[in-house]
């Protein structure tokens, strides 16, 4: 029993260990409050627990006013909408844990079982992706409810079915992370890769959340079922009929593919997973390729090009500022399939000025040309002790950025064009306001990074929230929104209303001379001052 009681006790030391891990920000957050020890592990269990609520509360609404039991499209449509955000978070959250975690080669030496290492960090993996998936545990429990069966029944199968639920989400996420990490691409390329996964998991689950939620949009409305998921029913028919053959034949289909990826798992991964794990955790020198004859901004480019290079800053840039326009421009593409090919010549203003909103959302204090100098850390008081203008670093810093920005905001200006099918005309000006807004808010946000230069810090969301926080970040996000949609409208009937010359003419001698203002500011009051 003495044993017993030890061994509990390093598990649950190994729980809290990883913990930390799961999403560094909140860590972070939860450390400047004060948190440590215990009370450290218990914000963070919170923090899961009021997510599961959050999501609970935001859909729960919707599924009580639904018979899941006679609508097997409907319920293997919400089935599929939660697998999306599962994986998602789990292949995240796998990484974050197995591969961003530090902590394995200080476990090894001591008296810690592999079993319990493993054991610990999976447990972890499931509370975190619990929360993002706990309504389908109401979903269960409804169609079996709806069904008629005894309670004790359907409270049985629905927790059998959402364990059975967790552990499928788990080893397909394990199965994609380290059968990736496996492979000699994955070795060579570790940070494209890397950001091509989290990434990647990142727009398929929003792009499928948000058509998703069309769909179940469509179908609450017109109270009519949809064609259901065939690889999902097995769930809907253990719920619908559990004792009938048809119920217990799907069970079996659902147990045997779990036992299959459990066995995957254990053949395929984890005989490998400690030197996998080792050697992810190891710190190599990595082999600089010298190359001749380049030039000082080529070598700069290469330089800055390795700062941006980081996979979790590249998700947490897009997660922060790219994440938000895709969402609108699928939300509208996938809800009503807008074709603007036969636009009003005589909105080419406001489709300009459209486009210098799209670099206001795309461009703010999350954007790489807004961080770019706090990302050098110590290097940048190394390169201040070289015989070299700090002026020119930083305006080849600013250019790398820009251009950098340029391509971001400008290629989803191009994408949004090509979708809503907006003529030439309008897509050229489209992109021009962009790259016109995207140069104004780069040169902004460069600016207020040296003015607000942090060098010495541990993590990226430390530079996303200087200044006016977090709350600021999403107040500012808020009133440009707004305040940019009551502009375009008011100009949008204004152009109609009136003569498209006079309208256009005092839109234009009113945004050319500020254009030109705020480069002849940020000349004056920034580079002619370093």
């Amino acid at each position: 029993p003495q044993v017993r009681r030890m061994n509990k006790q390093q598990l649950i030391e190994l729980i809290r260990v990883n913990l930390l891990y799961v999403n560094p920000q909140m860590t972070n957050k939860a450390r400047d409050k004060g948190k440590k020890g215990k009370s450290l592990s218990r914000y963070l269990m919170l923090q899961f627990v009021l997510s599961g609520l959050a999501f609970l509360l935001i859909y729960s609404v919707t599924m009580f006013a639904v018979d899941f039991n006679r609508m097997p499209g409907f319920f293997t449509y919400y089935v599929a909408l939660f697998s999306l955000l599962g994986l998602s978070q789990s292949i995240s959250v796998i990484y974050n844990i197995f591969f961003e975690g530090t902590d394995l080669q200080a476990f090894l030496p001591l008296p810690f079982r592999q079993s319990q290492l493993f054991l610990s960090k999976i447990l972890v993996v499931a509370m975190t992706i619990a929360p993002f998936v706990f309504p389908l545990l109401v979903l269960f429990l409804l169609t079996g409810w709806r069904a008629q069966h005894f309670f004790l029944v359907t409270i049985f199968f629905a927790f059998l079915l959402f364990a059975l639920f967790l552990i499928l989400l788990f080893c397909i996420a394990s199965l994609l992370v380290f059968g990736l990490a496996q492979t000699s691409l994955f070795k060579k390329h570790k940070k494209a890769v890397t950001s091509l996964l989290l990434g990647g998991s990142m727009v398929i689950a929003v792009v499928g959340i948000m058509w998703m939620n069309h769909q179940t949009v469509d179908i609450s409305v017109g109270l009519a079922d949809r064609q259901p998921l065939v690889f999902l029913l097995p769930f809907y028919h253990v719920m619908n009929q559990p004792f009938s053959t048809n119920g217990l034949l799907n069970l079996g289909i659902i147990l045997v593919t779990v036992l299959v990826l459990l066995f995957a798992i254990r053949s395929l991964i984890v005989p490998k997973l400690t030197d996998q794990l080792t050697a992810s955790t190891t710190e190599v020198k990595a082999k600089c390729k010298h190359k001749k004859d380049q030039t000082l901004r080529q070598l700069l480019f290469n330089y800055n090009m390795q700062l941006v290079e980081e996979p979790s800053l590249i998700l947490q840039v897009i997660s922060s500022s790219l994440i938000t326009p895709i969402i609108f421009i699928i939300a509208f593409a996938v809800g009503d399939g807008i074709n603007l090919s036969t636009l009003d010549i005589r909105l080419i203003g406001v489709v300009f000025f459209t486009g210098i909103v799209l670099a206001s959302l795309t461009v703010n204090q999350t954007s790489f040309v807004s961080n770019l100098i706090s990302l050098d850390q110590e290097n940048y008081l190394f390169i201040r002790s070289l015989p070299l203008s700090m002026k020119r670093y930083l305006k080849e810093k600013f250019r790398f950025g820009w251009l950098l920005q340029s391509c971001l905001s400008g290629g989803i200006a191009i994408i949004a064009g090509l979708i809503f099918r907006l003529p030439l005309l309008f897509l050229l000006s489209f992109l021009l306001g962009n790259l016109i807004g995207t140069y104004i808010l780069s040169l902004r946000y460069f600016a207020r990074d040296y003015r607000l230069l942090l060098l010495n810090w541990t993590n990226i969301n430390q530079l996303f929230t200087r200044g006016a926080g977090n709350l600021g970040l999403v107040a500012m996000l808020m009133g440009t929104i707004i305040g940019s949609v009551i502009i375009l409208v008011i100009y949008g009937i204004t152009t109609l209303m009136f003569p498209f010359w006079i309208v256009n003419g005092i839109a234009f001698a009113l945004l050319i001379p500020s254009v030109l203002w705020l480069i002849r500011y940020y000349q004056k009051n920034f580079w002619e001052k370093l």
